[in-house]
């Protein structure tokens, strides 16, 4: 759901810039700033979803209340406005690159040798590619004071969002289809205990001549 909202936001955002939803200047302006400060706490509760731990999603989550905090301070003193979301930006993809790189790094290297990760590892690889690049997008756009610059940045955000999107898309199905499968398996564990009695399953799974769920 996080993942849905935070697309969403931005297909909306990007409809507006090409003005195929015409909205004033300001009500635009506003629906930008909305997005960048919903940006990290959306893609933390989306990366929860990669926590190998109770403990590391117990983590994450006070990251995302953290960061809420610090943005409600950074808009209290700078009120709503764009200096507001870059002071916010700067953090929130260093934050988000950081993470998943790490989550990046632990998928791929479990996708070598078991190809039930193969899903996760392409849907963090997006995450880690899009941030990993608007990094340098919001150095030239917001810290470089060149507009060249600016409209190259935009050029390149543009792009990497779409790959980014076409990743997310591919890992999603791979997954999609992995879930599918031990649902598939779940059940027929189930009619088969409801035939053959639940600790008759279990010795044979135990066994190794059942389905393995794992």
């Amino acid at each position: 759901m996080a993942l849905a909202i935070y697309y969403l936001i931005v297909s909306v955002q990007n409809l507006m810039k090409q003005n195929v939803i015409i909205t004033p200047k300001w009500l635009y302006q506003s629906f930008g700033i909305i997005n960048n400060l919903l940006d990290a706490p959306l893609m933390l509760l989306f990366l929860v979803f990669f926590a190998t731990s109770a403990l590391m999603t117990k983590r994450i989550m006070g990251a995302i209340f953290i960061f809420l905090a610090f943005e409600a301070i950074i808009l209290v003193i700078y009120g709503f406005s764009i200096k507001t979301v870059k002071i916010i930006l700067g953090p929130d993809i260093a934050i988000i690159a950081i993470l998943s790189l790490l989550f990046f790094l632990r998928n791929v290297r479990l996708a070598i040798t078991h190809s039930k990760s193969l899903g996760k590892a392409v849907m963090i690889s997006s995450v880690w590619l899009s941030y990993s690049i608007f990094s340098l997008v919001y150095i030239f756009y917001y810290l470089m004071k060149n507009v060249q610059y600016k409209e190259d940045a935009q050029l390149v955000y543009h792009l990497v969002t779409i790959l980014s999107s076409i990743l997310m898309s591919i890992g999603i199905l791979i997954e999609k289809k992995r879930i599918k499968r031990l649902d598939e398996l779940k059940n027929t564990r189930k009619e088969l205990a409801a035939i053959y009695g639940e600790k008759k399953v279990a010795a044979l799974n135990k066994d190794g001549h059942f389905l393995n769920l794992n």
